[in-house]
């Protein structure tokens, strides 16, 4: 588990408590943290701003993503240069 994976899965862990109990990796889709909407996209969105000084657009976090892909936007920002036209 890379460093950005890492620092991805405590932030989730301690945005979404009820994730407690849950295992949360990089297969672990955001359709799979319970409740979560778009206020949880929004708070995630900025959790990632605060700890990896990078925007992903808030259309790219959809319910199929995955944290890995989240991860590796944050590790390649590349993947976000052609406005969303790469997948996550």
């Amino acid at each position: 588990m890379t460093d950005t994976l890492k620092k991805l899965k405590t932030g989730i862990e301690d945005l979404f408590p009820e994730t407690e109990g849950m295992v949360v990796n990089a297969e672990t889709r955001l359709g799979d943290i319970p409740d979560f909407d778009s206020m949880a996209a929004v708070n995630l969105q900025n959790f990632i701003v605060e700890t990896f000084d990078i925007t992903i657009p808030l259309d790219l976090f959809g319910e199929d993503v995955t944290l890995g892909e989240l991860a590796a936007c944050i590790e390649d920002p590349e993947r976000l240069a052609a406005g969303g036209e790469k997948k996550v």
